[in-house]
């Protein structure tokens, strides 16, 4: 079943609740992406979305699965009047890639209502038009129950401004109590309160030095003093630092930040000494250190492993092993610099330079891409090498080679093995999509990836097993 799809989408007719199947059916080509809906990923993407939002207003709601309530009571002055703070959050959400729609109304009741129901993307309800904004609207955009909607829907009130025509005192007794506070609401006469998400603060110490001072033997005792604090806040929150800032305030320039980045989460205090240590020994102190404050910016939780089973430490174990690697690549990341330790990762393609591709060592993302098993060299060269062969053959196969101005005799060829190419991706200029592959033992015992270009016909060495 369909839960929500894109623009483009609905404009060819899909719709929520719509099986799949038929959803297919409306297109013509096979070309449709499909994801799978996991709500829990939904509910925290919208989490984050709020504690983002929370730049705007300091108070900021989730509400449902796809909107955002914001209380901007006295922030419209920051920005300069409210059109400006709303064509601010349109233009962010904008740059964020999310098609939002943006309302400011005097209620939090007739904000949802226009915003969910109303024929504009951004709007800017004033104090005095909240009834003539209302009142086009269905019944449904004042938050009630589907059966209440239903049953005003029977007796032909099908818009807001239906309902405020009739008399106050005979709505509770056929629809209940709720229509009566949820139209109070959108009006602004019943008081309507919102539950702001409150994101945990960061884990910081801070410690303030009796006068400036330029001991490089006292800051750092400081700093690692305050890891130590820094991590234990860390473990009781379950939790483990990605990002460690500390700064030095200086006495007479601004403060000196030193930043680490870590690939998985740490609490372990001496191995994060180690990272800033080559950082603190580089710092200009300037004419004293006045305080010194550590914060982890960037934390993620910690699984809980058993180290050992009834009492006996076995051989390291998988965890202890890629624990070890971690701070391994921490150190040579935080070192050598950002985008400068890298890692291949699998890539969805057959064709073997494209069947992989380096990633960043710290991206621990999930890789979907399949395996084909069949067998490679351990070396793939970046640019194929020409090669002049002599087959017995048209196709195959290989007698005689010359590469890198040598001439090598064959004593054994298996192939060939067709691999195609990514026809979206071809190039007038590279005709050899699709080529055929042989791996060729030469005099010396010596095994060779050769390739051949079925429309071009041209060989090349492609890779060796070392």
């Amino acid at each position: 079943m369909i839960t929500a799809c894109c623009q483009q989408a609905a404009q060819a007719g899909v719709r929520a609740d719509m099986p799949l199947a038929q959803a297919r059916a409306l297109f013509a080509t096979p070309s449709v992406r499909i994801e799978t809906h996991d709500p829990s990923a939904d509910a925290a993407a919208l989490y984050r979305l709020a504690v983002w939002a929370q730049r705007f207003s300091p108070v900021v709601a989730a509400d449902g699965t796809d909107g955002l309530l914001l209380d901007v009571t006295g922030c419209a002055r920051v920005w300069g009047g409210e059109e400006r703070l709303l064509r601010a959050v349109v233009d962010a959400m904008q740059r964020l890639g999310f098609a939002a729609r943006v309302m400011i109304a005097p209620t939090l009741g007739c904000a949802w209502a226009v915003s969910r129901f109303g024929s504009k993307r951004a709007c800017l309800v004033s104090p005095d038009s909240v009834r003539e904004a209302l009142a086009p609207l269905p019944t449904a955009a004042l938050r009630v129950d589907g059966a209440v909607a239903t049953q005003l829907g029977e007796v032909g009130i099908e818009r807001v401004g239906d309902l405020l025509e009739l008399p106050r005192s005979t709505l509770p007794a056929r629809f209940g109590s709720e229509l009566l506070l949820r139209l109070d609401q959108a009006l602004g006469q019943a008081i309507e309160t919102i539950e702001p998400v409150r994101p945990v603060p960061p884990a910081a110490v801070e410690r303030m030095f009796d006068g400036p001072t330029d001991r490089v033997e006292a800051i750092e005792l400081t700093v690692r003093e305050l890891l130590d604090e820094v991590t234990g806040e860390l473990e009781r929150r379950s939790c483990g630092a990605r990002r460690v800032d500390v700064e030095l305030l200086r006495s007479d320039l601004g403060p000196e930040r030193l930043t680490i980045t870590l690939g998985r989460p740490s609490q372990n205090a001496k191995h994060l000494w180690q990272l800033l240590r080559p950082k603190l020994e580089r710092a200009h102190l300037g004419f004293g250190v006045e305080a010194v404050r550590v914060c982890a910016c960037v934390a993620a939780k910690i699984r809980h492993e058993q180290a050992e089973c009834d009492g006996v430490a076995g051989d390291a174990s998988a965890a202890e092993i890629e624990r070890s690697c971690g701070e391994l690549l921490d150190t040579l990341r935080n070192r050598l610099g950002e985008g400068r330790v890298l890692r291949a990762s699998l890539r969805e393609s057959r064709l073997p330079e494209r069947a992989f591709e380096m990633r960043d060592a710290s991206d621990t993302g999930s890789v979907t891409a399949g395996v084909l098993m069949s067998d490679r060299p351990s070396v793939l060269f970046d640019r194929p090498s020409p090669s002049e062969v002599i087959a017995l053959t048209p196709d195959g196969p290989v007698h005689r080679l010359t590469w890198r101005g040598e001439e090598h005799g064959a004593t054994a060829c298996v192939g060939p093995e067709r691999i195609g190419g990514e026809w979206w991706r071809a190039h007038p200029t590279q005709p050899d999509r699709t080529r055929d592959y042989f791996a060729v033992r030469d005099e010396r015992g010596r095994w060779l990836w050769l390739g051949r270009g079925v429309e071009s016909g041209r060989w090349f060495v492609h890779g060796v097993w070392a």
